[in-house]
């Protein structure tokens, strides 16, 4: 420090003596009234000596409560940390905030009902297991009559019983109140946000009652506040995983995105809308897709806590749910097999690859991979599109075949198969001299990731529910 700033110190320490008296007081760090009263005795210019004199040693920081928690290292290597629990496994992660996004309609609801049921009754759900305990629905968008009504025809295709949910499967109808959880409004001039009468309700009815989830459907319902405003995105997400911290339970939010985004017709996977405060506070974040075909993919496009999922494929069938899609069942031609399809197309994306020509995975794409390899002599011709498609989801699912990220020409993401190591011994294919190349492309491009049915459309309310034709049918 120089002269002048030990001076100002001194003065600081004068003036501060006068006000505090002994010499435990002075020891002590002032508040913000203080300071400010000896800011306006001796002036702003001296405010870095004061931020001098405000430092304190670690036992005075133990001694005193912070507003921040000063974690210990010592002995970490003797320590055996349990690994992150999970309310669906590798999914959504217990004591973190969950993203589900999609467009309306697309199955959202469905599939987070479904979740539910099985997280209250210990059942896996497409093949992957759940954490058993008591689940809330909390809705601002869909009423309990809807609810209640989609539930039953859950139950029922499930083949579980209703009742066995009483007292652990908790409806929240917030849709005839005020739903919201997280508000904007004026405070002394400034726009500030702040959690609401019905967020501490909701945070206390899932302490009392011990729920493992609660699934908040949806966003634009309980956010109330600037969805590109990246301060108050966060402090809502924090609010949410408040909850989850406390109850040790997982938190799934529900969130629209356009139709655009959620058929796949737009490149990259910013599958969010608003600030990426949504994507970047979520610990897990999910992707519900459907294509023209009306087959649903449920895609992880984050994962904080270990190695990202592969993707669900699901088929809603026509008075049915959502279900995993079941591996090919179309009988082959004589003397074919579904071994020698799925080696010859594995094959042929290897070559492919090791050109640096890449097949896309998309299936409604002028250039999907049936359409881009048919023209190779060694193409089965006996194959359907849709059996394509299926083999490659095949070989998706046994790790043969991967899903890679990588910019076009014109600087825009897309997704590509690329055959994996194993995928290469089985199909019995070697790397050319151009597949030195192709890997090296994919590592620099990213790394793999690991309308159909009879239920009301989620995503537009009541209203819309209400013009749903057939009782019985419900979609």
């Amino acid at each position: 420090m120089t002269a002048a700033q030990f001076k100002a110190r001194d003065e600081v320490d004068d003036e501060v003596d006068r006000m505090l008296g002994t010499e435990a007081e002075r020891r002590r760090i002032p508040d913000a009234e203080e300071v400010a009263e000896a800011h306006r005795l001796v002036g702003n210019s001296i405010a870095a000596a004061v931020a001098e004199w405000q430092t304190v040693t670690p036992e005075e920081n133990a001694r005193r409560k912070l507003p921040f928690e000063v974690v210990r290292i010592a002995g970490l290597r003797h320590i055996e940390l349990p690994p992150p629990l999970y309310a669906w496994e590798g999914l959504i992660p217990i004591g973190y905030v969950t993203n589900l996004s999609g467009h309306g309609g697309t199955g959202k609801t469905i599939v987070s009902l479904q979740l539910a049921v099985s997280v209250v009754l210990g059942l896996p759900l497409f093949g992957k297991p759940t954490r058993q305990g008591n689940v809330g629905f909390f809705s601002g968008e869909d009423g309990k009559a809807l609810l209640l009504f989609r539930l039953q025809f859950i139950c029922g295709a499930m083949g579980v019983n209703a009742d066995d949910l009483d007292g652990k499967l908790f409806i929240l109808d917030a849709t005839e109140r005020d739903p919201t959880l997280f508000v904007e409004q004026n405070a002394a001039g400034q726009r500030i946000g702040r959690t609401t009468i019905a967020y501490e309700a909701l945070r206390a009815f899932c302490k009392q009652q011990n729920l493992s989830l609660l699934v908040v459907d949806n966003a634009s319902d309980v956010y109330s506040a600037s969805e590109i405003d990246r301060a108050k995105v966060r402090a809502f997400m924090r609010a949410l995983a408040q909850i989850a911290r406390e109850c040790d339970a997982a938190v799934l939010l529900l969130a629209h995105v356009d139709k655009g985004t959620s058929r796949g017709e737009r490149s990259g996977n910013e599958s969010y809308s608003g600030s990426t405060a949504w994507h970047n506070s979520a610990r897990s974040r999910l992707f519900l897709r459907s294509d023209a075909e009306g087959t649903l993919t449920l895609e992880q496009q984050k994962h904080n806590l270990g190695t990202r999922q592969l993707p669900l494929r699901l088929v809603w069938p026509v008075g049915g749910v959502p279900s995993l899609d079941e591996p090919l069942g179309h009988p082959m031609p004589h003397g074919r097999s579904e071994c020698d399809a799925e080696r010859a197309l594995l094959r042929l994306i290897a070559e492919y690859t090791d050109r640096g020509e890449f097949v896309s995975t998309a299936h409604t794409s002028r250039t999907h991979a049936a359409k881009v390899l048919r023209q190779e002599p060694s193409y089965p011709k006996w194959l359907k599109d849709a059996e394509v498609f299926d083999l490659l989801r095949k070989a998706e699912r046994a790790g043969r075949l991967e899903r890679v990220t990588y910019k076009g020409t014109d600087r825009h993401e897309r997704e590509r198969w690329h055959v994996t190591h194993a995928g290469r011994s089985d199909a019995a294919t070697a790397g050319t001299a151009g597949s030195t190349r192709s890997t090296a492309h994919a590592a620099e491009a990213a790394s793999p990731c690991g309308d159909c049915g009879d239920l009301p459309p989620g995503g537009m309310g009541d209203t819309a529910a209400a013009q749903v034709a057939a009782p019985g049918s419900p979609r």
